[in-house]
């Protein structure tokens, strides 16, 4: 058994050659070395290392700096999971949705959704939020299923906002409010989201939710054309015959 000081030693260990990965891998103030961060990040994983078990994960999962290995990434994933870490838990719940280096299970993808998300991680509160709004892997249900797509969206994430946004658009789970579905189309669409961005152009075209501007919806329809959205592209088109008001 490890004396308290030499618990401490190895902790400490552990935080340093994470940090160390960390860096090899973003090149900070080190020439950018992937492989080297590899073994670094193994080496703080071997200590228990939550942080570096998922980087090991990455790195099998993706093939960076070393072959990629769905398995192996699993199981590191796994195992920070295992230690209580929330990001940890989402990407294990990810791979059971998507079959990574496990079988696929939709519940079993919900049960480390659910666990990930009592740490409010917000890709997971999005995700459970989706699970229950669609039915996949738990019941349906819509009010659920908003209340913790707007969990993640009051925490920024943008594809959360979108959906909340949806959400009030549509009335699914919340009552139907334009107006508020136009400020969280707005709040994604701000954060790089491309169809946020077009629902926020569509809303000021035909006046849903905010007095009709189409000014306003053209300058967000070339926003989310140059974000890669081809209904904007085609709505430009379209708009390029519409004489705008003085």
């Amino acid at each position: 058994m490890l004396t308290r000081s030499e618990k401490l030693e190895s902790s400490e260990g552990a935080e340093s050659l994470y940090r160390l990965s960390m860096r090899l891998y973003n090149g900070d103030g080190v020439p950018k070395d992937y492989k080297k961060a590899f073994k670094a990040a193994v080496a703080a994983a071997e200590r228990g290392h939550a942080k570096a078990e998922v980087m090991v994960g990455a790195a099998y999962d993706h093939g960076l700096g070393t072959r990629r290995n769905r398995k192996r990434a699993f199981q590191y994933y796994e195992r920070a999971a295992l230690r209580g870490y929330g990001d940890a838990q989402y990407d294990v719940a990810a791979c059971y949705a998507e079959g990574i280096g496990v079988k696929a299970s939709s519940r079993a993808a919900v049960r480390w959704l659910t666990l990930a998300a009592r740490q409010r991680v917000p890709e997971a509160l999005d995700q459970l939020g989706h699970s229950y709004r669609y039915g996949f892997g738990v019941r349906r249900d819509l009010k659920r299923g908003f209340r913790l797509q707007m969990a993640a969206a009051r925490r920024g994430l943008a594809r959360a906002q979108f959906s909340v946004g949806v959400c009030y658009s549509r009335g699914e789970g919340v009552k139907e409010d334009p107006a508020k579905a136009l400020r969280w189309f707005m709040s994604a669409a701000r954060r790089g989201h491309p169809e946020a961005a077009y629902n926020v152009a569509y809303y000021y075209e035909k006046g849903r939710g905010v007095h009709q501007n189409l000014r306003r919806a053209l300058k967000w329809y070339n926003k989310a054309a140059q974000m890669g959205d081809n209904q904007a592209r085609s709505a430009l088109r379209r708009l390029a015959q519409t004489p705008l008001p003085k």
